[in-house]
């Protein structure tokens, strides 16, 4: 690994450390990097792990490693896939607290004075806020909130996008991205979420995330793809975790969430984006939905009576999500996920 590393920064501690992974972002990259560097709250360095990159990406973070050669630590390194990018950037972070940018998006420009401003105010491990799903002509086509009462929210959202952990919560917890794989970062959120009680959620956003070909969205997820046995070691180590108010019934309902919606939803389509060249593989699917029902019975063979999924109940909580995860969870328990994943899939547009 090659790595560029100004001596003046090595001598600064700032507050937030800010990691972007990179890989071919020439287009983006300067939009993403700029949000940063005029931010309101100035006590930050951004550290640029450069993942091999085959364009011009390269000319640009060293044009701002020259220009910003204390504020900016820039890497660059084989390519390795984005968790080994953002496992990187941990690892040579030196800010109490990180946050990760992907290398497409751009930040508002209070997004770092709020998120420090309530971590250091409450003493959180974790603070997480809302994000936009934007076009790249800037035209928001979702908004992703969360509706937090007193900093207290249920809804658990397993992306990097508006988040801020505690470096040494991180490291002491040993929490890590899943390398080589897809959906890398739902166990290191999984594992940030339930290690922890003192999360503190806000109804505020300022992360706008790109929705572009090429991005996450918009890749064809396979079975070997899934970082199936990561999933089984987070689940272990979360229902082991011996710390108080940790809320396992929150911790079973938003992972049967994500097998549900990963299963129903984002295999089956491509969100935000045109599906007219993608057909649903159902095949697939209904492999995929094997493993799922065997990762549900085996880990949470209660789920079916979660106290989340009553539909009348913690209204905070989409009904259509309390819905979803009340069927999937008895479907698993009469071990017919893959006929029902097969009929949904050609019932389903």
């Amino acid at each position: 690994m090659q790595m560029s590393v100004n001596m003046e920064a090595q001598d600064w501690t700032p507050m937030i450390s800010i990691i972007i992974a990179v890989y071919n972002e020439e287009k983006r990259l300067d939009k993403c990097i700029q949000s940063v560097l005029q931010q309101v709250y100035q006590d930050f360095e951004i550290v640029i792990v450069n993942d091999g990159s085959t364009d011009d990406s390269t000319k640009i973070i060293d044009s701002y490693i020259k220009k910003y050669s204390r504020r900016i630590v820039g890497i660059h390194k084989q390519n390795g896939g984005q968790a080994s990018a953002r496992n990187c950037g941990i690892n040579i972070s030196k800010g109490k607290y990180v946050t990760f940018l992907d290398a497409d998006d751009y930040i508002d420009r209070n997004y770092l004075l709020v998120l420090i401003s309530i971590a250091e105010k409450h003493k959180c491990d974790m603070v997480c806020s809302g994000q936009y799903k934007v076009k790249e002509d800037g035209t928001i086509i979702d908004r992703i909130i969360y509706k937090s009462h007193n900093g207290q929210c249920l809804t658990r959202r397993l992306n990097i996008s508006g988040k801020m952990y505690l470096s040494s919560y991180v490291r002491a917890n040993n929490i890590y991205f899943t390398e080589g794989k897809t959906y890398e970062d739902n166990s290191f959120n999984l594992e940030a979420f339930f290690l922890s009680s003192k999360i503190y959620c806000l109804d505020y956003i300022g992360y706008y995330q790109v929705v572009h070909e090429g991005s996450t969205t918009s890749k064809v997820i396979q079975k070997e793809n899934l970082p199936l046995i990561e999933w089984n070691n987070c689940i272990e180590k979360i229902l082991s975790c011996k710390k108080e108010k940790v809320d396992f019934q929150l911790f079973e309902f938003t992972m049967l969430s994500f097998l549900t919606y990963l299963l129903l939803v984002r295999i089956r389509k491509r969100e935000y984006l045109s599906n007219a060249d993608r057909k649903s593989n159902i095949d697939n699917a209904v492999n995929i939905a094997k493993v799922f029902q065997e990762m549900t019975n085996r880990y949470f063979p209660y789920a079916k009576k979660n106290r989340y999924t009553k539909l009348f109940r913690y209204m905070e909580l989409p009904f259509s999500q309390k819905l979803g995860v009340k069927v999937f969870s008895w479907v698993c328990h009469w071990n017919k996920l893959d006929y029902f994943t097969r009929l949904f899939y050609k019932v389903a547009k």
